[in-house]
């Protein structure tokens, strides 16, 4: 799962199977971040390899926003960490009402925002 946090509310999640690389990074970027940007904003980003690319850089401020990288090993900082902690508790408790990860998934993005 990618997706962003703004005013306390997840922005642009998109669910994806494998892992993470700067190629689905940056699409996701470009395909569903950048639309819900307002010129002007700053994006925060942990140190994650794959977030550390020009291309999203570039991206990130062809929409007239900022980029931001915190400081390495602050995950106190990180504000959708906290969300993805009450997201993993939430499916936890509910998964086994769902025949497939992603239905769960959908009703916890849809319950949690």
């Amino acid at each position: 799962m990618i997706a962003g946090w703004c005013d306390r509310q997840i922005l642009a999640p998109m669910t994806f199977e494998g892992y993470c690389n700067s190629d689905l990074f940056e699409n996701w970027v470009e395909q569903f971040l950048v639309p819900e940007l307002n010129a002007g904003q700053l994006v925060v980003l942990d140190n994650a390899s794959f977030h550390q690319s020009q291309r999203t850089q570039e991206l990130i401020e062809q929409g007239a926003s900022s980029l931001l990288f915190l400081p390495p090993y602050s995950p106190d900082l990180n504000k959708i960490e906290k969300f993805w902690a009450r997201l993993k508790q939430y499916l936890g408790q509910t998964l086994n009402r769902f025949d497939l990860l992603w239905d769960a998934v959908d009703e916890a993005f849809r319950y949690m925002s």
